[in-house]
């Protein structure tokens, strides 16, 4: 969606740069998605803009995690079928649209062998290993590859490929001077060669006559490139506006900040006992630190959360869960699920549950958001560079390779919760062909995805 919305509708970015953030995203900790939608808005209009714009991304889920936190209470009841079918039908649509968004991007990102074969070790390795090292350890892997076939083997290919070239042109060249010698010595007459002699002249007459017009191409060209660049700024408006930049040293000031909040709140967690009653001081510390150290988002982040605030006493086992069905069913990023457990570990000891859904939000999100930040500015400075370029035509195509395991990585989690497979593959497919060439929007895919999975628990669960 956000390729669509960004690159093919408003053109702010390239491809290219799109996929270097998206890839950067991959590599910090955080929610790759809301981090790719805060970089993308921080370099179109700045920080205030960037803020704003990642609330509004990850409102929507972090408002009804709040909201679900205040009121669960001491609920125990399981989860309905009916919600199970309808997340699952969401969930397949969103397949539909993530495998859609790869095939799009594969057009630009995986151009050549190199590329290709990056893009599917890349999807292999985070299919078979889920660590939280991995995803970092696959973007650089790549880089380096890239840079080493385009600076080491690349240029001596290269070589060889232009020897070969010339060897067949010289090869050519003798097989026509022999095809001449051989007309000549079937009896080519003189009056022939006259007659050949007179064509010639005539041709140069006529190119003589021509040449005055020659410069008509050249303006005809030099008119056409700039109808080009006309229409292609009145597409997209103000596409070629500057991106917004800030200096190197507010980004290493940034990165002090972060190092410093991580470290107290390394210290702050040494402090805690299980089963004490936790205050505002460690929720922040303790979700500082998951924050700190998930990268990617996504399902890394449940067991260390269950780890932290279940084993700890904070809450129930029950409790956990619950949240956990209503974070996957929700729209937004996995760590709006902080929102929840921030707000049921406060009222479980009688404090303020809003203000620790407030704090828990904030804590966590933060150090994908400054990691971020102190990463533009060199980004910006560094990427026009060849070498540059090198390592991130690898760093693309292993992030292409990412999105395409997202797609099994998202079935994984609805096979689990029962219904049909099959079904479920059909749902994705919808999506992938309404949203990808019958031109719907993608918010009708997943509408669609939904409804789709209530006609299963009608058909089939009742």
């Amino acid at each position: 969606m956000l390729n669509d919305e960004i690159i093919i509708k408003r053109g702010w970015v390239s491809q290219e740069q799109f996929a270097e953030l998206f890839a950067i995203s991959q590599s910090l900790p955080g929610p790759a998605a809301a981090l790719l939608a805060y970089s993308l808005t921080l370099l179109r209009s700045g920080f205030l803009c960037a803020i704003l714009g990642f609330i509004l991304w990850s409102f929507p889920g972090a408002v009804i995690c709040t909201v679900a936190g205040l009121l669960i209470g001491d609920i125990k009841s399981d989860q309905p079928v009916w919600a199970i079918r309808l997340e699952q039908g969401l969930a397949a649509a969103a397949i539909g649209l993530v495998a859609l968004a790869a095939h799009k991007m594969s057009r630009n990102l995986a151009t050549d062998n190199l590329t290709r074969v990056l893009a599917m070790c890349a999807a292999s390795v985070s299919i078979l290993y889920t660590s939280a090292w991995v995803l970092p350890v696959v973007m650089i892997s790549g880089g380096l590859i890239s840079f080493a076939v385009d600076t080491l083997l690349s240029p001596f290919l290269n070589q060889r490929d232009e020897k070969k070239r010339l060897r067949q042109r010289d090869a050519d060249a003798e097989v026509v001077a022999a095809s001449l010698k051989d007309d000549l010595k079937k009896g080519r007459t003189a009056a022939q060669e006259a007659e050949l002699g007179d064509d010639k002249d005539n041709h140069g007459e006529k190119d003589d006559r021509a040449k005055p017009l020659s410069s008509s191409p050249v303006q005809s060209d030099k008119e056409e490139i700039f109808t080009i660049i006309i229409d292609e700024y009145d597409e997209h408006g103000d596409t070629l506006r500057k991106p917004f930049s800030y200096s190197r040293k507010l980004g290493l000031s940034l990165l002090v900040f972060f190092i410093g909040f991580l470290i107290a709140s390394i210290l702050v967690r040494t402090r805690l006992t299980p089963g004490a009653a936790p205050g505002y001081g460690d929720l922040t510390s303790t979700f500082y630190f998951v924050g700190s150290i998930i990268f990617g988002g996504g399902p890394v982040i449940i067991p260390l959360l269950k780890t932290y605030v279940v084993d700890s006493g904070w809450m129930t086992s029950q409790q956990f869960v619950i949240g956990l069905s209503l974070v996957q069913s929700l729209p937004g990023p996995n760590f709006n699920f902080a929102c929840y457990l921030g707000a049921v570990t406060m009222i479980n000891i009688g404090k303020n549950g809003l203000a620790g859904a407030v704090v828990s939000y904030i804590a966590i999100f933060c150090p994908g958001l400054v990691l971020k930040s102190v990463i533009i500015p060199f980004w910006q400075l560094l990427r026009e560079r060849p070498a540059v370029k090198r390592v991130f035509r690898g760093v693309n195509a292993c992030a292409l390779g990412l999105i395409f395991s997202a797609v099994w990585m998202l079935f994984e989690q609805v096979v689990p919760l029962g219904g049909s497979d099959g079904y479920h593959v059909i749902i994705a497919g919808v999506a992938f062909v309404i949203a990808g060439f019958l031109g719907f929007p993608a918010p009708v895919a997943i509408i669609l995805g939904g409804a789709m999975g209530a006609i299963e628990y009608a058909v089939s669960d009742r």
